[in-house]
C-alpha cells in the first residue's frame, strides 16, 4: 500500500530543490543571468523555512540542493571546488536561525507581534551579516578586508539574505499552513490587490529610469504597502513586498543605466518591507484585540442575560408544571375530554412560550437581532425592580419607586429589563460599601419628554469618581474592584439598539438616565424583528 505521507514528503522535497535551484540562479548572489547584484535572495528563504518545518531532518535536502545550486552557479568557476564550499557557507546561518526560531520564536510568534517582528528581524540581519563577511574574505581574500569592494559586496549580500528570509518565511507560512491559508486568501483575492499591485509595477516603471537618491518616485512605493498592510494586516504587507521584490528582480533581469545605485534601492525595497510589516501587524493586533473584546462582551452579556433567561421561564416552567397536574387529576378521576383538551393546548402554548424566549436570546447573540414588542413602560419597571425589594429591605436600603406614566414603547422586554436589573444592582453594591448607619436610598423616576420616555435610577452613594465619569460606558471600566466592567457598556449597547440613550447626569452621586422612543403604534405587528 502506497503511503501517501511519504509520497507527499518526496514530493515538497523536489518542489523544495527545483524551486531553490530556479530561484538562487536568477537572484542568488552569483546570479548569472542579471547585470548588478539582486536586491534579495528568495532561495534564504526556503532554506530557513525548510529548517523550521522539518528541523535537523531537512539538513541532507539542503545541504544537497545548495550543492547543486553552487554547481551550477559557481561564485569561483575557475575553482569549482571552492565554490561548493562558498555555497555552503550560509548553510549553517540557516540552521543557526532556524534553531532559535524554533525554540524562542515558535509557530507565527515571529510575526505575530512587533517585538516578535523586530527581534526576528535583528536575528536574519545578523545571520546574514556574519555570512556575508565570510563570502567576502573567501571571494576577495584577506587582502581586501574593510576596502571598498568589501564593504559594497557584505552590504549587498547582506541586505538580499536579509529581504528574501522576511519576506519568503512568512510567505510560506501562510500559504501551506492550512490554517492560515483560508483567511489569508479570502482576504487578498480582491480588485483592491490586483489594484495595489498594478500601482507597485506602474512606480518601479517609473523610477527604475533615474537613481534612487534623485528619483523621488521610489517613496510612492510606500503608499501601496501601507494601503495593503492596512486593509490585510500582515498577509496584505507580505502580498504587496513580494510584489515589490519580485518586480525589482524582474526589472535587474534587463541592463540598468545605474547599477551602482542598486544598493541604495536595495536598503529602500527593505526599509519599505519592514514599514509595510510593522502596520500589517499593527493591523492584527488590533483585529486580535477587536475580536477578543467582542467574544468578552459576549460572554459578558451571556452572564448578563442568564438571570432574564430564568426569570422569564419560570413562569412557563411553573405553568407547564400546574397543567401537567391538573391532566392528571382530571385522567384519574375518568376526565372531562373537552377539559382535558384545554389544558393540553394551554400546555403547548406554554412550551411555545418558553422556545420563543430561548430563539430571541439564541437569534440576539449570533446575529444581534433583537425582537420588539410593544411594552408598558409601568410593566417593565414592575418586573425589573421586583426580585430587588427583598434585597434592599434586608440590607436596609430604601427602594423608592414613583407611579410610571401610562406610555408604551417599543422594545426587547428581556434585554431592556437587563438594562434596567444592571443599573439597580451597581448601585446596591455601591450602597452596601456605605458606612453602617448611614441613610442608604435608591430612587427610581420615570417620565415622558415630547416622544421619548426616561427611566432615572439615582443612589445617595459615594457617587462617580471624574476620572472615570468620561469613560464609564468604556469596556473594562468597572466601579467595583471585583467587575468587569463590561456590564454598563452592555447596557448602553442594548439601549442605543433600541434607538435610545444611556447617559450619567452630573451631581455628587450616581445619576443614570435611559431615554427611549416612545411606541407610535404604526409598525407591523405586535413582534417583529430589528
Amino acid at each position: 500500500m502506497i503511503d501517501l505521507r511519504a509520497v507527499r514528503a518526496v514530493w515538497l522535497g523536489g518542489a523544495f530543490a527545483i524551486a531553490y535551484i530556479v530561484l538562487d540562479m536568477l537572484s542568488g548572489p552569483e546570479a548569472r543571468h542579471q547585470t548588478i547584484a539582486p536586491v534579495w535572495h528568495p532561495a534564504a528563504g526556503l532554506a530557513l523555512y525548510l529548517v523550521l518545518a522539518a528541523g535537523f531532518k531537512g539538513v541532507p535536502l539542503l545541504v544537497a540542493t545548495v550543492l547543486v545550486a553552487a554547481a551550477i552557479t559557481p561564485a569561483l568557476p575557475a575553482q569549482p571546488l571552492l565554490s561548493l564550499v562558498v555555497g555552503l557557507l550560509p548553510v549553517p546561518m540557516y540552521l543557526a536561525v532556524g534553531a532559535v526560531m524554533r525554540r524562542y520564536l515558535a509557530g507565527n510568534a515571529f510575526f505575530a507581534s512587533h517585538r516578535g517582528l523586530l527581534t526576528w528581524a535583528g536575528l536574519v540581519t545578523l545571520g546574514s551579516l556574519l555570512s556575508a563577511a565570510t563570502y567576502a574574505l573567501m571571494l576577495l581574500g584577506a587582502d581586501a578586508f574593510a576596502s571598498r569592494a568589501w564593504l559594497d559586496l557584505v552590504t549587498r549580500y547582506t541586505i538580499a539574505e536579509t529581504a528574501g528570509m522576511l519576506v519568503i518565511v512568512p510567505a510560506l507560512h501562510y500559504l501551506l499552513d492550512a490554517g492560515l491559508r483560508a483567511d489569508v486568501l479570502h482576504r487578498i483575492v480582491s480588485w483592491e490587490t490586483l489594484a495595489y499591485v498594478a500601482l507597485i509595477a506602474l512606480v518601479l516603471a517609473v523610477g527604475l529610469q533615474r537613481p534612487a537618491p534623485e528619483s523621488l518616485v521610489y517613496y510612492l512605493l510606500f503608499l501601496p504597502l501601507a494601503w495593503s498592510a492596512a486593509r490585510h494586516g500582515m498577509a496584505g504587507a507580505v502580498t504587496a513586498a513580494i510584489v515589490l521584490e519580485a518586480g525589482v528582480t524582474i526589472a535587474a533581469l534587463r541592463p540598468i543605466a545605474y547599477p551602482a545605485q542598486m544598493p541604495n534601492v536595495q536598503m529602500l525595497v527593505l526599509t519599505l518591507t519592514l514599514s509595510g510589516f510593522l502596520i500589517g501587524i499593527a493591523v492584527d493586533v488590533a483585529r486580535r484585540a477587536s475580536h477578543d473584546l467582542r467574544h468578552s462582551l459576549r460572554l459578558a452579556a451571556a452572564g448578563e442575560m442568564a438571570g432574564a433567561v430564568a426569570h422569564e421561564l419560570n413562569q412557563p416552567l411553573t405553568a407547564l408544571s400546574m397543567y401537567g397536574s391538573a391532566c392528571e387529576r382530571l385522567m384519574a378521576r375518568g376526565g372531562n375530554e373537552a377539559l382535558l383538551q384545554t389544558t393540553i393546548r394551554s400546555m403547548v402554548a406554554e412550551s411555545q412560550r418558553a422556545s420563543d424566549v430561548l430563539k430571541r436570546l439564541r437569534d440576539f447573540f449570533r446575529t444581534g437581532t433583537t425582537a420588539l414588542e410593544p411594552l408598558a413602560l409601568a410593566e417593565l419597571i414592575r418586573a425589573a425592580v421586583a426580585p430587588f425589594v427583598g434585597q434592599a429591605s434586608a440590607q436596609g436600603i430604601a427602594l423608592d419607586v414613583s407611579p410610571p406614566p401610562r406610555a408604551v414603547l417599543l422594545g426587547d422586554r428581556i434585554q431592556l429589563e437587563i438594562v434596567l436589573r444592571n443599573l439597580l444592582s451597581n448601585a446596591l453594591q455601591a450602597l452596601a460599601e456605605m458606612p453602617a448607619g448611614a441613610e442608604r436610598r435608591i430612587a427610581v423616576r420615570s417620565g415622558m419628554d415630547g416622544a421619548t420616555v426616561w427611566i432615572r435610577i439615582a443612589d445617595n452613594g459615594p457617587g462617580i469618581a471624574d476620572k472615570i465619569r468620561a469613560r464609564l460606558f468604556e469596556p473594562f471600566i468597572s466601579l467595583k474592584s471585583s467587575g468587569l466592567g463590561l456590564g454598563l457598556a452592555i447596557s448602553r449597547a442594548i439601549v442605543e439598539t433600541h434607538g435610545g440613550t444611556l447617559s450619567v447626569e452630573p451631581g455628587p452621586h450616581a445619576i443614570l438616565k435611559i431615554t427611549l422612543p416612545l411606541h407610535d403604534g404604526a409598525d407591523e405587528g405586535p413582534d417583529h424583528a430589528q
